[in-house]
């Protein structure tokens, strides 16, 4: 059982972690780039996959960029990002929360412990879904892209919201990376997750490991 009464502040990623939603994202990126050639939309959800928690923008430029290699995009990667963001929340709004996330939320709201997401998804989008879904309630700020993860907590901290010890709930290297440079404890959600060395990642670094919250 995992001690979360040591904290007095905890950062969720979102996919993976609240949301069951890797896999929809995966799909969608596939969807949106439907006319390309199919070797490269595999490259590029297995480049999607290895950078998990990374800006959809920064994925479509680097699709077009570098795996396609072609220098005039902007219209395509106008449509690419268009196609993604119809596709992805469609499928945010219908996906399972991952076991146990709620009843965590529930716990620090009855320790006062302010909750804010950290996600690599679009925020507007983000807050949107969190918000149909009625998980808004549970976060004093909910962050994404196009900022970074960083730059995000970055936000954070000069409001204020980074006081005291601090827990990073995530799936993805950039979530460890993110708790690494707060100096946030960082506890991985494997059982969605897409980053696929994680465990034995979290293993060799004696980080705490669950499949979900159902064990907290």
């Amino acid at each position: 059982m995992y001690d979360l009464s040591q904290y007095q502040v905890a950062v969720f990623d979102c996919d993976g972690v609240i949301l069951d939603s890797n896999r929809v994202k995966s799909d969608a990126f596939a969807l949106a780039l439907e006319s390309e050639r199919t070797d490269l939309v595999s490259e590029f959800v297995r480049y999607h996959q290895e950078f998990g928690g990374v800006s959809r923008y920064v994925k479509f430029e680097h699709f077009f960029k570098n795996i396609k290699k072609v220098q005039n995009y902007d219209e395509d990667l106008k449509k690419a990002l268009h196609r993604y963001a119809q596709l992805s929340k469609q499928g945010l709004l219908t996906c399972e929360v991952i076991p146990g996330v709620v009843d965590t939320l529930e716990y620090f709201r009855s320790q006062g412990v302010p909750c804010i997401v950290a996600s690599g998804g679009d925020e507007q989008e983000v807050n949107e879904v969190l918000k149909t879904r009625d998980l808004a309630q549970y976060f004093v700020k909910i962050m994404g892209s196009p900022k970074t993860k960083e730059d995000n907590l970055k936000v954070a901290r000069a409001d204020g919201l980074l006081q005291g010890k601090g827990v990073y709930f995530g799936d993805a290297r950039s979530d460890y990376n993110a708790a690494t440079q707060f100096d946030l404890d960082f506890v991985y959600i494997s059982g969605v997750s897409e980053w696929y060395q994680g465990k034995d990642f979290c293993m060799q670094e004696s980080l705490p490991v669950y499949e979900d919250f159902s064990h907290f």
